[in-house]
């Protein structure tokens, strides 16, 4: 008989011990998603936890992830020509990234570890262009000019047209 009812670390450890590497993906879906909590056990009955919204573990995930980048960019702004070049760096740094370098993975959320949840590169897991527009609002660009591309920003021809251009082509 087939368990329907997995956790998400179950199937990872199914996922990976046959050879596979796991990653959760962004659900197709923008509704959110109310699943139960952790079951706990309170005066010998039963009760189940509050619950926690899916999607929430990816806020955490991107929270992390700007703190990390403000942290590394944050006095460091002048050394770009304009404001494309320090957006593509931080894009650079954010796809070095990886789920552990932004949260503990040991943390517990809704009963369940970060770890479970989620692990390898963070852009598997949240949206880059909403954390980079994120880092560059807590950063000092009063001073940089705006670059240009003909594409519109945040799209694979414009992430190409400026890794191009960093690259001296």
């Amino acid at each position: 008989m087939i368990n329907s009812i997995m956790l998400i670390r179950d199937i990872i450890t199914e996922t990976t011990s046959a050879g596979a590497i796991a990653t959760v993906a962004q659900p197709m879906t923008k509704k959110i998603i109310k699943r139960k909590g952790p079951i706990e056990k309170k005066s010998g009955k039963i009760k189940i936890g509050k619950g926690i919204y899916e999607g929430e573990e990816r806020s955490i995930i991107a929270m992390g992830c700007i703190d990390k980048l403000v942290d590394e960019f944050r006095g460091e702004e002048h050394q770009f020509k304009n404001k494309e070049d320090l957006e593509y760096a931080i894009y650079s740094e954010l796809e070095r990234l990886d789920v552990e370098d932004c949260v503990d993975p040991d943390d517990v959320h809704g009963g369940q570890r970060m770890g479970d949840f989620a692990s390898g590169g963070v852009l598997n897991v949240i949206d880059g262009s909403s954390v980079i527009d994120d880092v560059l609002s807590q950063l000092d660009t009063s001073e940089l000019e705006e670059g240009k591309s003909p594409h519109k920003k945040g799209t694979k021809k414009y992430k190409k047209h400026m890794a191009a251009m960093h690259a001296g082509g």
